[in-house]
C-alpha cells in the first residue's frame, strides 16, 4: 500500500483530536483518490483538504464510491489502444508529484494493478536499479545481495529491450539452499514488469534429438502461450532451475551444455519446434538468463583454493564452512566448477541467496507482501471470517519450519497443517493464531 506519510503540504488543524477508525479512513480515501487517475486532480486535491472536516459516515461513503470508481477505471484500460486513458494516467502521476512529493515505484505498481499497463511504458522514470530492489525487498525478505543483484539484472534487461543501444549482458547465477527465494524473485519481477518467464528444469533435460525434455522446450511453450507471437519470446526471462544438476557425470550432459552454449551466446539465435514440421528461429540477444542451484560442491572448490585452515574452516566436512563459505566464493570458483570457461564468461553476475533465519521467517509472514499468511486470510475472508497472527504465533510456526529445514515453502505447509481442520468447517467469526494455537496443532 502507497505511504502517503510524504506528502508536503500540512491538513488543517481541527480542535477535536480524530479518531483511529477517522484516521484510518483518511489514508483508504488517499489511497483510493491516487488509484483513480481519471478523476479531476482539483477534485481530488479538495477532496484531500476536505478531510479533517468530515464526519466518518462521510467518509465510508467516500471510500465506496471510489472503489467502484476504481474498478471503472480498470475496465477501461483494457483496451490498450485508447491512448487518452493512458496519458491521463501519466499526467495524473504528474500532478500528484507535483502537488505531494515523490512516488515510490511501490505505489505505482499500486496504480497500475489489474490494469493492461506496464510500469516501464507508464513511468520510466521511475524504474531504477535502486527503485526495483527497494520493491523487491517488499517481496523478497531476508536476501538482500540477492535483490540487489537480480534488480540491476532485471533493469538492464529491460533497458536492452526498449533501446537499441549496445549494453552489458546482465545474466546470472543465483547460488544457496533451497526454498529460500531464488525461484520466487524472477518470478515476482517478470509478473511485475509484464515479462513472460520460462523455466527450465535442468533435472530432466535431454540432448536434442532424443526422446524427452529439451531446452528449447521453454520457447515453444512461451510462443504458443502468446499467441504465436515471436517479441515475447525475444525479450523472455528463461530460468534454469538446478542448474547444478548438469554438471554431474554423464555424456547427455556434456551435449546439453553445448547446446545451452550456443543459445545464452549474446548474438546467436535459435531454433524451435512450433508443430510436427514447422519452426521458428528467435534471437536470444535480448533474452535475460537467470541459472539456480543448490551447487553442493562449491565450497570444496573454495576450501581447495584458499586452504581451510587460512580462512577458520573447520579441517573436516563441509559442516565446518556453513554459513561462511559463500564469503569467500569468486568467480574463477565457479569456472573451476563448471570445467568450462566459456560458459563462465557468459555468466556476468553471481549472487549467495542465504538460509533463512527464525528472525527473516517472521518477518515473511508478519510484513512480507505475498506473505504465505495473506493467502489464508483471503480464504477466511471470502465467508467473513478474520483470521489474525500473534508475533508469538509467527515465531512458533518459523521455529517449527526452520527445525524441518523447510524453508519458505514450509511456512505455506505448516500454515495449511495448523488451519486445515478451521478451512474444512468454516464454522467461526475470527481465529487467532497465537503461540497456544500452534502448540495445540502441531507438537
Amino acid at each position: 500500500m502507497l505511504n502517503y506519510s510524504y506528502m508536503k503540504k500540512e491538513q488543517k488543524s481541527t480542535t477535536k483530536v480524530p479518531s483511529a477508525k477517522s484516521l484510518k479512513l483518511d489514508e483508504e480515501i488517499k489511497r483510493l483518490l491516487f488509484l483513480n487517475p481519471l478523476m479531476d486532480f482539483k477534485i481530488i486535491k479538495r477532496t484531500i483538504d476536505s478531510l479533517p472536516s468530515l464526519m466518518i459516515k462521510e467518509k465510508e461513503q467516500w471510500v465506496k464510491v471510489l472503489k467502484n470508481r476504481r474498478n471503472e477505471f480498470v475496465i477501461e484500460t483494457a483496451d490498450t489502444s485508447n491512448t487518452a486513458t493512458r496519458d491521463s494516467v501519466i499526467e495524473h502521476i504528474s500532478s500528484w508529484e507535483n502537488e505531494y512529493g515523490r512516488i515510490p515505484l511501490q505505489g505505482i505498481v499500486d496504480l497500475l494493478d489489474d490494469t493492461e499497463y506496464q510500469i516501464f511504458d507508464i513511468a520510466p522514470e521511475h524504474v531504477t536499479p535502486l527503485s526495483i530492489s527497494e520493491l523487491l525487498d517488499t517481496y523478497l525478505i531476508g536476501q538482500p545481495e540477492y535483490s540487489r543483484k537480480l534488480s540491476l539484472c532485471f533493469y538492464i534487461h529491460l533497458m536492452r529491450k526498449n533501446s537499441s543501444l549496445n549494453m552489458p549482458k546482465p545474466n546470472l547465477l543465483a547460488f544457496g539452499p533451497s526454498g529460500v527465494g531464488k525461484t520466487f524473485g524472477p518470478q515476482k519481477l517478470a509478473q511485475l514488469f509484464g515479462l513472460k518467464l520460462g523455466v527450465v528444469n535442468c533435472n530432466n533435460l535431454v540432448q536434442e534429438g532424443i526422446h524427452g525434455a529439451h531446452l528449447t522446450d521453454v520457447f515453444s511453450e512461451i510462443y504458443d502461450e502468446c499467441n504465436q507471437e515471436l517479441e515475447p519470446v525475444e525479450s523472455a526471462v528463461i530460468l534454469l532451475d538446478e542448474f547444478d544438476k548438469l554438471f554431474l557425470k554423464g555424456e547427455f550432459n556434456e551435449r546439453v551444455l553445448n547446446e545451452l552454449l550456443n543459445i545464452i551466446d549474446d548474438n546467436n539465435s535459435v531454433s524451435f519446434s512450433t508443430g510436427m514440421l514447422t519452426s521458428e528461429r528467435v534471437s536470444t540477444k535480448n533474452m535475460l538468463f537467470i541459472f539456480s542451484g543448490v551447487f553442493n560442491g562449491i565450497e570444496e572448490v573454495v576450501r581447495k583454493r584458499l586452504g581451510a585452515n587460512t580462512i577458520g574452516f573447520a579441517q573436516s566436512g563441509v559442516v565446518g564452512m556453513e554459513g561462511d563459505f559463500h564469503k569467500y566464493v569468486e568467480e574463477s570458483d565457479f569456472s573451476a566448477f563448471f570445467h568450462r570457461d566459456e560458459l563462465a564468461g557468459r555468466i556476468q553476475q553471481y549472487a549467495y541467496v542465504n538460509s533463512l533465519s527464525e528472525e527473516v521467517m517472521v518477518d515473511i509472514l508478519m510484513k512480507a507482501k505475498d506473505s504465505p499468511f495473506s493467502y489464508f486470510a483471503n480464504y477466511f475472508s471470502l465467508r467473513d471470517i478474520q483470521l489474525t497472527i500473534t508475533d508469538d504465533g509467527a515465531k512458533a510456526i518459523a521455529s517449527y519450519a526452520n527445525r524441518k529445514h523447510l524453508g519458505v515453502r514450509g511456512l505455506k505447509s505448516t500454515m495449511f497443517k495448523l488451519l486445515d481442520e478451521d478451512m474444512f468447517r468454516l464454522d467461526k467469526s475470527e481465529i487467532v493464531i497465537d503461540r497456544q494455537y500452534v502448540e495445540r496443532k502441531i507438537a
